[in-house]
């Protein structure tokens, strides 16, 4: 045995090795593709609206900023009313974000100028969770 045959041999286990770990990162890959195609089927939001933003109480911080992507159908007046949600939410911020769209209103000058159409859409509801929490109490 001389010494070329061990460095071939050391070639080809290398390759063999860099076979394998291609064929788990494109199945790896294909995975994540999968994945991706099921979160696209939901449509982009076209609007985000904070729904607290101007009842925030002294002494509650705005440092905790949450988000829920939801349908909802904006009428001319201005009202949001919340059809469903993209993902599931905890049961108080249900309740929470429907209180809070009931005195929500679109700004009429977001409205006029088409910046927010009326009908059905996707938007996010931005919250605060500490809101929230005191709603339940």
């Amino acid at each position: 045995m001389n010494m070329k045959t061990p460095v071939y041999f050391l070639l080809l286990l290398l390759w063999l090795l860099g076979a394998c770990s291609s064929r788990s990162q494109s199945s790896a890959s294909q995975e994540i593709a999968a994945t991706e195609a099921s979160v696209d089927s939901v449509e982009k939001a076209t609007a985000i609206f904070w729904v607290d933003k101007r009842s925030r109480p002294p002494g509650v911080s705005a440092t905790h900023v949450r988000t829920a992507k939801a349908l909802v159908n904006i009428k001319e007046s201005g009202k949001v009313d919340l059809l469903e949600f993209t993902k599931p939410q905890p049961n108080s911020v249900v309740k929470y974000l429907a209180y809070r769209l009931e005195i929500f209103r679109v700004n009429q000058l977001m409205l006029d100028s088409g910046y927010v159409k009326t009908g059905e859409q996707y938007v996010q509801l931005r919250y605060l969770p500490e809101l929230a929490d005191k709603l339940k109490q």
